[in-house]
């Protein structure tokens, strides 16, 4: 059937970008910069020009950066940048985790082909 389950926040972010992955049938975002409609909500153009989440599916494999303060990295751009210049299926995302036992508690490690 299909789903559609947000998470609001920083925290929530992965919720979004992961969505096409474990099968939600859509995500969205503002049309601009500072008029996003819920915390945590990306633009369309950051879905799309970063994220190329019109590429990813249940195949996409999934890559990222954990800590705490990983919405400072750049690692999201330049590795998803790379992964859709050469086509490949994976996505790299910021995972914001306070407590790294924890995160992996929640996210087992098989979920992901590559982290730091």
């Amino acid at each position: 059937m299909p789903t559609i389950a947000l998470a609001m926040g920083e925290y929530g972010l992965i919720s979004r970008l992961l969505a096409p992955k474990f099968g939600g049938f859509l995500t969205f975002g503002s049309l601009e910069s500072g008029k996003e409609s819920a915390p945590g909500q990306l633009t369309v153009s950051e879905l799309q020009n970063i994220y190329g989440l019109r590429r990813a599916g249940r195949d996409t494999e999934i890559f990222g950066i954990i800590g705490r303060f990983v919405g400072y990295s750049k690692s999201p751009i330049i590795h998803n940048k790379f992964f859709q210049k050469i086509g490949y299926d994976g996505i790299y995302v910021p995972f914001l985790a306070d407590d790294i036992v924890e995160f992996f508690n929640v996210y087992h490690v098989s979920m992901f082909s590559g982290f730091r």
